[in-house]
């Protein structure tokens, strides 16, 4: 097609007709040279119109695509698909298929044409390059609810995704059928499965009813149980809760007076199971891959666990009857024993749900709420004195402690017959009382404190077995601590205790060094292990309730007697801490209706899975959730709140006490 050169009123040349001598052949040219080299040209004419097509814009894209697709040329269906995938990004609103029905059946038959019924090998680089544009655009377009109810009643649609869906598992999941040609544009077919694979999502939700022996759904469920990739894991997951989707009774009976069905029915007719539904495909779901689905939970990732909660949702409150089952709520029933048949996905379930409840939410943190102090006894024994007598540990719990590696054994030893002592005695006001009762000030023992030789000698005569050579020696026994290494632990078994040297006045001559333990005292009588280790590990009592302690006069009062006044007051001020503190917080944060959802509907299913157990099952549930979840006591005491606003329920309170 020639060019045209565009010449304006002002560019334009005018050039007069000189009369020329004839030529040799007796025609006559202009400027009478007999030769004009720019004859014919654009120079020698004046144009007072425009150039044909001027200010013509043509058909529009659509317009060109439509031809392109009619012309059949691959050039030109290239160019369309690419157009129409770049449009499907850029400029949704254009691509309209019920508007333009002839769009999505090019676009279905362009994306299915590679895969029916051909091998890796069959498949050319410009077809599956159709494929990969088509697919694309057909997801991104099915994002629109118009188009996404125009490919819902495309007939065969179901059937020719389930057809290629086949063929891409087999390459891609199974490893079967693969040929040079598929291993060559692995990526490329991977692209195409997870594009497919957005589109399903989008449209399942609009095949519902599905039979037990649906193709999509066993489909989907290969794929769940093949792939670990997360994106399609999700993908699977929101279509197979989908597919679950059963038409209710009442929707039913208005589309059936109304007429609105039958459009969807003749069109979804061909993808149904030609057989008749005696059960919904829900049953059709096996213990494994349910099991499956439940271990993605200790993943701790929120969009999996969201997604999976959905799922499980669905599947739990779904009303569809099971074949063995009449009514509705057993063929629940089953479901749930279904899925918690396997003790390990009833443990992950009971172990997960409740951290879901409590996710995300600005909840106090118990390590921050002040401890309670600790409840000290006014007189723990007829003698209050400190005894001279170091006890011995009884046969049984010798037999244990003596087995025990260093330095675990010298810490228990000393927390079994030694006592931690957080009050600062007046030496000279003990004396005077010592000297009261009787006894010589030089020989009794001072309180709070002992020397270390004392400790050493204590130590090393209860465990003699062990170190004294015999005729039936012991080997089995772990060699004692030495005695540096033994002083040095007594700070880790006691860690408010300390080493120290003091200097005694002396009788006669220079002072001398005593070398002491602070902080420890004899026990009257030897505890186990467990008060052992809760006495030298408790909380150190705050300076004013010991100056009470050390000031007040318990001589009269009974043994085992407890400060119930002062006990309350301290749990009073506790409480109000904690109670200003959920005040600060954000209002929302306490009321359930508020909740989001992923915490809503974790907090429903925990409920339905612990109300709803068997009788067997119920007591194995509830010992798994005290086990599981102990650490909930200190969360609800911290955050009253939790409970009087129903996010967790009062019985699961119970359960834990």
């Amino acid at each position: 097609m020639p060019a045209f050169t565009p010449v304006s009123s002002t560019s334009a040349k005018k050039s007069s007709l000189g009369v020329g001598g004839p030529t040799g052949n007796g025609i006559y040219y202009p400027n009478g040279n007999g030769y004009n080299p720019n004859y014919g040209t654009s120079s020698n004419y004046s144009y007072s119109t425009q150039l044909l097509g001027s200010g013509n814009l043509g058909p529009n894209v659509m317009s060109r695509v439509f031809m392109s697709f009619r012309s059949g040329i691959d050039s030109e269906i290239r160019w369309a698909l690419t157009t129409l995938c770049s449009l499907s990004l850029s400029s949704p609103n254009l691509i309209n298929f019920e508007k333009f029905p002839v769009l999505g059946n090019e676009l279905i038959k362009w994306f299915t044409n590679p895969f029916r019924g051909s091998n890796g090998n069959q498949i050319s680089e410009m077809e599956l390059t159709f494929a990969l544009d088509s697919v694309l655009t057909l997801r991104n377009a099915s994002q629109d609810l118009i188009n996404q109810q125009w490919l819902s009643q495309v007939k065969n649609l179901k059937k020719t995704i389930v057809t290629v869906l086949k063929q891409l598992v087999n390459w891609l999941l199974l490893g079967k059928d693969l040929s040079v040609s598929v291993l060559s544009n692995i990526n490329r077919y991977h692209e195409v499965f997870g594009y497919l694979l957005d589109l399903v999502e989008t449209l399942s939700c609009y095949w519902v009813d599905n039979g037990k022996n649906d193709a999509l759904f066993k489909e989907m469920l290969i794929i769940l149980e093949e792939s670990k990739d997360k994106g399609v894991i999700l993908g699977v997951l929101k279509s197979l809760g989908n597919l679950l989707i059963i038409k209710g009774h009442s929707a039913a009976l208005e589309e059936a007076a109304t007429g609105l069905s039958s459009a969807a029915a003749s069109a979804d007719d061909s993808s149904r199971d030609p057989t008749p539904i005696k059960s919904n495909c829900i049953d059709s779901i096996p213990k494994s891959t349910l099991h499956k689905i439940t271990q993605y939970l200790l993943l701790n990732d929120s969009e999996l666990n969201f997604a999976i909660i959905q799922f499980l949702k669905q599947y739990l409150s779904s009303e569809a009857l099971n074949a063995s089952y009449p009514t509705v709520q057993d063929s629940q029933q089953y479901r749930l024993n279904q899925l918690i048949e396997s003790s390990d996905s009833l443990k992950i379930l009971i172990q997960s749900l409740p951290q879901l409840i409590l996710q995300s939410l600005p909840l106090n943190i118990p390590t921050d709420i002040p401890n309670l102090p600790p409840t000290i006894l006014s007189r723990r024994a007829l003698h209050s004195s400190v005894p001279t007598i170091i006890p011995s540990l009884t046969t049984e719990l010798y037999d244990v402690i003596v087995k025990f590696h260093e330095p675990l054994r010298a810490s228990t030893w000393l927390r079994c017959c030694y006592e931690p002592v957080y009050q600062e005695y007046n030496v000279d006001d003990n004396s005077k009382q010592s000297s009261a009762a009787g006894g010589a000030t030089g020989g009794v023992p001072i309180p709070g404190e002992v020397t270390q030789i004392s400790l050493w000698k204590a130590y090393e005569k209860q465990f003699e077995k062990v170190w004294q050579p015999s005729q039936e020696k012991d080997v089995k026994y772990p060699k004692l601590l030495p005695a540096v290494d033994f002083i040095k632990n007594v700070s880790a078994a006691f860690p408010h205790s300390q080493a120290m040297v003091v200097n005694t006045d002396a009788v006669d001559g220079a002072p001398k060094r005593k070398f002491i333990i602070k902080g420890i005292q004899p026990r009257q009588f030897v505890v186990n292990i467990d008060v052992g280790n809760y006495d030298a590990l408790r909380q150190k009592p705050s300076v004013q309730s010991l100056e009470i302690e050390q000031h007040s006069t318990n001589s009269s009062l009974p043994v085992g007697h407890v400060d119930h006044g002062k006990f309350h007051h301290n749990l009073n001020a506790i409480n109000s801490i904690i109670l200003q503190a959920q005040q600060q917080q954000h209002p929302f944060v306490f009321r359930k209706d508020q909740l989001p959802i992923l915490n809503l509907i974790s907090s429903e299913l925990l409920e339905y899975v612990l109300s709803n157990t068997t009788e067997e099952d119920s007591e194995h549930a509830h010992g798994i959730f005290r086990y599981e979840n102990s650490w909930m006591k200190d969360l609800i005491y911290a955050n009253p709140g939790l409970v009087d606003s129903g996010i967790l329920n009062e019985k699961w309170l119970e359960i834990l006490i």
